[in-house]
């Protein structure tokens, strides 16, 4: 059922990200919201339960955005390595480390898009319009993105203890059945 809660997050985070966040014009230049979810992945869940949700929201990703083939892939598995990676060697307060992950994250994405679009010469000649569009993006990774993964922590304690309520419930309905 975990993998349930992952599905319609990430469904809900493109559907929020592609249709209802490009028309409020305050949060034009907001952060990926799915790299976040994959950045929760990568902190809080096993490789088990993370990597193959990675791998799809990058498959569906690719196949929504006009973006070169698998660009979406590539980006949410090495931000999904790069975070495991970094939360296993950073060994300083959560509130710290969290924010410096995900500014780290965020970066990492961009510069595998400028990569991904222009190639090294697109990072040679990174101009102001790029820094531009990255700056806003990583303080508004940096400001709410913290809030962001904890509220998906919580929403998804949430959602475990339904599943484990309405299995329960499901259970004894069924073996009283049996009994009579």
């Amino acid at each position: 059922m975990t993998y349930v809660f992952y599905i319609f997050t990430s469904l809900f985070l493109i559907v929020l990200q592609t249709v209802i966040l490009p028309d409020l014009p305050v949060l034009n230049s907001v952060f990926d919201l799915t790299a976040m979810f994959v950045i929760y992945l990568g902190l809080l869940r096993s490789v088990r339960e993370g990597f193959p949700i990675v791998l799809l929201l990058g498959v569906i990703m690719d196949n929504l955005s006009g973006a070169p083939f698998m660009v979406f892939i590539t980006t949410y598995f090495w931000l999904y390595v790069g975070v495991r990676w970094l939360s296993r060697i950073l060994q300083v307060g959560m509130r710290f480390r969290l924010a410096f992950i995900i500014g780290a994250g965020i970066l990492l994405e961009n510069l595998i898009f400028i990569l991904a679009f222009g190639g090294v010469d697109a990072l040679r000649q990174m101009s102001s319009t790029a820094v531009g569009t990255i700056l806003p993006r990583l303080l508004w990774a940096l400001i709410f993105g913290p809030i962001l993964i904890l509220i998906l922590e919580h929403v998804h304690r949430i959602w475990d203890r339904w599943v484990q309520t309405f299995l329960v419930r499901r259970s004894d309905s069924i073996n009283h059945r049996a009994v009579r």
